[in-house]
């Protein structure tokens, strides 16, 4: 039995096979190694997908609210347009273009519809609505015609007097204060 023992550990034993479970545990690690990159990879592919659908909804709201701001714009101007032209009608004289008729009608509108009869009448005679109008003579200028130191005592003395909009509410604030004797012209 021990001439067994001795043949089978010096002879049999080392001519068997490795263990073939190192084989597998680097065979199931390279596999393990290959999972995790491809779980990151794939985790980092949807993180980047996630971020860029976010993005697409982010803008197609923003598109949407800018539409939305745009056509509540252009049913404000055709308001405001169809007001002043049945105001000038009335006048007979044409109307303002579409962004006039809306600032005059805007800064007014408080005022009560005979104000904005009034505007409208005043800013053609001032002005025939031209925002970048000057009166040489005096130095009136703008859609309501403002002299400087009048211009220098609105709230909007910070803005140009050439800004439609601007001159409009401060037209419509000296109307408010003072009502409508501070135009000569009347239409």
């Amino acid at each position: 039995m021990l001439v067994w023992v001795v043949v089978l550990v010096s002879i049999v034993l080392p001519r068997l096979e490795p263990p073939q479970q190192q084989s597998v545990t680097v065979a199931v690690t390279q596999l393990t190694a290959f999972d995790r990159t491809s779980v990151v990879q794939q985790a980092r592919t949807q993180k980047v997908q996630a971020a860029q659908m976010a993005q697409v909804q982010s803008w197609s709201l923003e598109l949407k609210q800018g539409l939305a701001d745009y056509e509540a714009r252009q049913q404000a101007l055709a308001a405001a347009q169809a007001q002043a032209d049945a105001i000038a009608a009335r006048s007979n004289h044409p109307g303002p273009p579409p962004e006039i008729a809306k600032d005059i009608t805007d800064a007014f509108s408080p005022l009560g519809p005979g104000a904005v009869q009034w505007a409208m009448n005043v800013a053609y005679c001032e002005s025939r609505y031209h925002p970048n109008s000057v009166n040489t003579d005096s130095g009136a200028s703008g859609l309501f015609q403002f002299l400087p130191s009048t211009w220098s005592g609105t709230p909007y003395a910070s803005q140009s007097p050439f800004d439609p909009r601007a001159n409009a509410f401060a037209a419509a604030w000296l109307y408010s204060h003072y009502g409508p004797g501070r135009w000569v012209c009347q239409g």
